[in-house]
């Protein structure tokens, strides 16, 4: 079993990680970045090339898998997958450098979703009530296409603050990891294991108060990609389980602050295809905490989350909805109450400010 080879792991891990540490240290010295506009956390200029360091890990590691490892029985969708993978990461690439519209960037997107579904194939059940039920094909089809979908638009939302994306993706793919230790998926192992030393490897740069270097479209769209796939692969590589859900559980508190925040933004009838700075953790920034410790905040309610996945999947939790659906509620309810505080302060402020401004001169 490849979840046994320690030399393998050993020697692909380094492999992604100090080539991830090496490209991504190298893109810092470089200085290549984008100014900051209205809607950024950030003031001067904001370096975003470290996902240049993500790809070159990503592809350092498989090129590693093949020479070292001839023989490992790998699915034969991967090498295509891979090959969507260094094209999302071009789409980052570009989006970074030309600024494309919205809605060319997510037609692409679709594409790129629905071709990584053929390859892998779609769902064939879902966890409900009283348990798994079948589904038909194109509904499978449709819903892992939106999951790929979500996720990367999603990551890509909250790589805002020092640490945000890395800490949070890289937490998750530890619960990842533990889930295809559980359900023996081999792929799952593979693509969680390295997306986690590639990860590590970019970390130092960015989890830092004044963070070097941030990982751009480029790298978000790359690493939940990657995540996104690695979810597919255990429901694929696990059929006698019910691990659908193990994938939006880990990713929880990310999902949770876009969806609401998108509700948000419906209700006061804002454009949801135009930019913003209104997600949760960008109002707790404006509010004066600094980016570490709201990054740290959304890695510690992941790593909650990893823990119910790698203590619940063996017990079949996800086999029926009540427990995600808990775990649901008390995430939406923990939002909602920050929100409300926010709220709260934002009010005040304003009404300190309209005092000041009355006083007679």
């Amino acid at each position: 079993m490849m979840a046994q080879n320690i030399l393998f792991w050993l020697q692909i891990g380094a492999l992604a990680f100090l080539t991830s540490l090496a490209v991504s240290g190298f893109m810092v010295a470089a200085g290549l970045g984008d100014p900051s506009d209205e809607r950024s956390a950030h003031r001067g200029t904001i370096p975003t090339s470290g996902g240049v360091g993500v790809l070159a890990g990503m592809g350092a590691a498989l090129c590693g898998v093949s020479v070292l490892f001839p023989n490992l029985n790998l699915p034969r969708s991967l090498p295509p997958l891979m090959s969507l993978l260094f094209a999302i990461g071009m789409l980052g690439l570009v989006d970074d450098l030309l600024t494309l519209g919205a809605k060319t960037k997510f037609g692409l997107m679709i594409l790129i979703c629905g071709a990584a579904v053929w390859l892998i194939g779609a769902p064939t059940k879902l966890p409900f009530l009283d348990g798994p039920v079948p589904i038909l094909p194109a509904f499978g089809f449709i819903g892992a296409m939106l999951w790929i979908f979500v996720v990367l638009n999603a990551v890509n939302f909250m790589d805002g603050a020092n640490g945000m994306m890395g800490l949070s993706l890289g937490v998750a793919n530890v619960g990842l990891f533990g889930a295809g230790l559980i359900g023996g998926s081999a792929t799952t192992l593979l693509l969680s294991g390295l997306s986690l030393m590639i990860i590590l490897g970019f970390l130092p740069y960015n989890v830092r108060q004044k963070a070097r270097i941030f990982s751009g479209d480029v790298g978000s769209l790359s690493l939940s990609f990657l995540f996104a796939v690695s979810v597919l692969f255990l429901i694929k590589e696990t059929p006698e389980k019910t691990l659908h859900l193990v994938g939006p559980v880990l990713i929880l508190p990310i999902l949770t602050d876009v969806f609401l925040t998108l509700v948000r933004r419906l209700r006061r009838r804002e454009n949801l295809l135009q930019a913003h700075n209104t997600h949760l953790y960008q109002r707790l920034i404006r509010q004066g905490y600094n980016h570490l410790t709201v990054s740290w905040f959304y890695a510690v309610a992941a790593l909650l989350c990893a823990n119910i996945v790698v203590i619940g999947a063996p017990r079949g939790w996800f086999d029926r909805l009540h427990i995600p659906l808990m775990i649901l509620g008390g995430t939406v309810a923990a939002y909602l109450l920050i929100n409300l505080s926010l709220n709260d302060r934002d009010s005040a402020r304003s009404r300190l400010t309209n005092s000041g401004d009355n006083k007679p001169g």
